[in-house]
């Protein structure tokens, strides 16, 4: 038999008080103790032969533990029945005692996702957001295509210039000794790109192929590599090709040199790129009003366990991330006051959103068939080449957890739509380049 009794803590927290009577847990101490008994061996005695009395004096404090577990394990799911709790996260467990004649006593901490009661959405008011796509818009990405794509011709008599692809062979030298990482064969630079170290490039202006020089420079002072920071070095260079820069010289050109069949097709599919960025970005610009009013709107009051486990999962999520650009974090990055306080707030908005999002899904009955995951995973799909699209399906439906991410995104998205939809609000229209130098202003 099993009792519980619930305490409230406040901010949805609880004190789950339990106990399990004494019968239970001596039945089952006694099965333990006899378990270990028949594996342990004891100077003195044949395996499994020991005095279960001498067994329980040496090994009770792991009898104990071990029963406790047990004990926990099996009566868990019934404890949280009883209680009327539907945990949010894990509880948190005080140390169990054993009270002689009145069984095993302990309580649990339990934290519960907070209900809340959804305002009249239509006293929400902001502002909706529509980005369009201006003929503007399409001539800068084809001047940007227009200036970024070259093709290099290689021309043995020429000397090279600045904007000029050269293919070199080189060896580095610090204090007449070679150092590591200072060789490379076939190496292709553009010059102009400042991808060498600075001076470097400058130096094989004039050049032709065949030609054989000598480059002198001084690493920067906060280059890399400490031992060759702020260090003068000298490089043995040829020049195997030199090649210069060739622009498209129309539309027609550029469309072809990326794949399309001309100059129409080209700016067609630009058009349509960029207006599934508008279409992103209007979206983008209001959802974020429509969550910040409904947050505005409603007071949700968080259990700190739930606060701190969300905290705990997001660095974690930061730390992988950094890790993966090669960036390490240390244990001060992670306690400084600022950063967690960021982190904090970040937990505490995406746990409201999901507790108030969840509201709105329930009031007004929002769910997501197999069909529009089918529509979302083709619109997905237009991102690739069309010889990749087939890979792309038949990868993403295979995948269960990225099929689930679309199906939490488009019941997000629909929730969100139904509050715009019942919200008093008012249209801006931004440009999309105005858009994106928003963006960009507040990303630096």
């Amino acid at each position: 038999m099993i009792e519980t009794k619930v305490t409230p803590l406040g901010a949805n927290e609880h004190r789950v008080e339990v106990i399990i009577e004494q019968q239970e847990y001596d039945r089952l101490y006694d099965q333990q103790a006899a378990k270990l008994a028949s594996q342990v061996r004891l100077p003195g005695f044949r395996p499994g032969k020991a005095p279960m009395a001498v067994v329980r004096k040496q090994f009770g404090s792991k009898i104990h533990d071990e029963t406790v577990s047990e004990l926990l394990q099996k009566h868990y799911a019934d404890i949280i029945e009883k209680s009327g709790l539907v945990p949010a996260v894990q509880p948190e467990l005080e140390v169990p005692q054993l009270v002689a004649g009145e069984g095993l006593k302990f309580s649990m901490k339990v934290a519960t996702w907070p209900e809340v009661e959804l305002g009249d959405l239509s006293g929400l008011s902001f502002t909706r957001t529509e980005v369009v796509v201006e003929p503007s818009d399409v001539e800068a990405v084809i001047d940007r295509l227009m200036n970024s794509q070259v093709r290099f011709e290689t021309d043995e008599e020429r000397s090279a210039q600045e904007g000029d692809q050269v293919h070199i062979d080189f060896v580095g030298y610090v204090d007449g000794e070679p150092f590591e990482g200072g060789r490379g064969e076939d190496v292709a630079l553009v010059l102009g790109e400042g991808r060498f170290i600075p001076g470097f490039e400058e130096q094989l202006i004039g050049s032709k192929a065949g030609d054989e020089l000598q480059v002198e420079v001084t690493f920067p002072e906060d280059y890399q590599s400490q031992q060759l920071a702020g260090r003068p070095a000298s490089f043995q260079v040829k020049v195997r090709s030199v090649a210069q820069a060739v622009h498209p010289a129309n539309e027609d050109e550029l469309a072809q040199m990326l794949g399309f069949e001309d100059a129409a097709a080209l700016r067609g599919d630009v058009e349509q790129r960029l207006k599934e960025e508008a279409r992103q970005a209007s979206l983008e610009a209001t959802f974020e009003a429509a969550l910040d009013a409904l947050l505005a709107a409603h007071d949700v009051q968080l259990p700190e366990m739930l606060v701190v486990e969300d905290m705990r999962e997001t660095m974690q999520r930061i730390v992988q991330n950094m890790k993966r650009q090669g960036v390490d974090v240390t244990p001060e990055q992670l306690r400084d006051p600022e950063f967690r306080e960021e982190v904090r707030r970040r937990s505490e908005r995406g746990l409201k959103l999901s507790v108030l999002l969840q509201a709105v899904r329930k009031e007004a009955g929002i769910e997501v068939d197999d069909a529009e995951i089918d529509a979302e995973i083709e619109r997905q799909a237009l991102r690739y080449p069309e010889e990749q699209r087939d890979q792309f399906r038949q990868w993403i439906k295979g995948q269960p957890e990225q099929i689930d991410g679309i199906r939490a995104q488009l019941l997000e998205g629909k929730c969100i739509e139904y509050i715009v939809a019942q919200a008093n609000t008012s249209v801006e229209k931004k440009t999309l380049s105005a858009w994106q130098e928003e963006r960009a202003d507040q990303q630096a």
